[in-house]
């Protein structure tokens, strides 16, 4: 396929799982192992992850199933197909302890997010938020598009957010695919309130 725009392009950003499917074949590369095995040894077990994993096990039923309004959606062979792109199982409980281990230097060097962060670019869909690299900026407000909260959103509903103009951290799921924005109110609540 044709490019969108050269890479690094001032003010042009194009959201693609793709790329992250093709990542994860460069680590598979570079390193000689799954994907798995690469999460497992660098995340799951540096942080003491117990109940991550990456969904591989289409029968696995640990998980439970996510919704789309009131409909369960059963997709397991989907979430078993996407490991590099978030095809992860984790806990709220542990999502915070990966998020603070991301912000604060413990899995890279901390000036490292500094240039995840350098290059915000406006994105209208699938939602609206700055997207740097491999990172997003949720506003708090729609008047406050310049502060907003550090992270990324699951494609389940899955959330795990930086607030750094007051130090909170926000990890959780709303178990929906069309949550997010139940997720950001409420968040943005709690973000007023403290």
């Amino acid at each position: 396929m044709k490019p969108k725009f050269k890479p690094g392009q001032k003010g042009k950003v194009h959201y693609s799982d793709t790329n992250y499917q093709l990542l994860g074949e460069i680590i598979k590369t570079i390193s000689g192992q799954s994907i798995h095995e690469v999460f497992r040894q660098y995340i799951f077990d540096a942080l003491n992850l117990q109940h991550s994993y990456v969904y591989e096990d289409v029968n696995d039923e640990k998980p439970l199933p996510l919704t789309y309004k009131s409909k369960q959606l059963l997709i397991p062979q989907y979430m078993s197909s996407i490991p590099a792109e978030g095809g992860i199982v984790s806990t709220a409980q542990e999502s915070m302890i990966f998020l603070k281990a991301f912000i604060n230097g413990q899995l890279f060097p901390k000036n490292d997010l500094n240039e995840l962060m350098s290059n915000w670019n406006f994105l209208l869909l699938p939602g609206q938020f700055y997207y740097g690299v491999g990172i997003v900026k949720q506003p708090i407000s729609l008047v406050s598009f310049k502060n907003g909260l550090i992270g990324h959103w699951g494609q389940s509903g899955a959330f795990a957010f930086y607030y750094p103009q007051k130090d909170l951290y926000f990890t959780g799921t709303v178990n929906q695919i069309i949550g997010h924005s139940v997720a950001a109110r409420l968040i943005s609540k709690i973000i007023k309130r403290f």
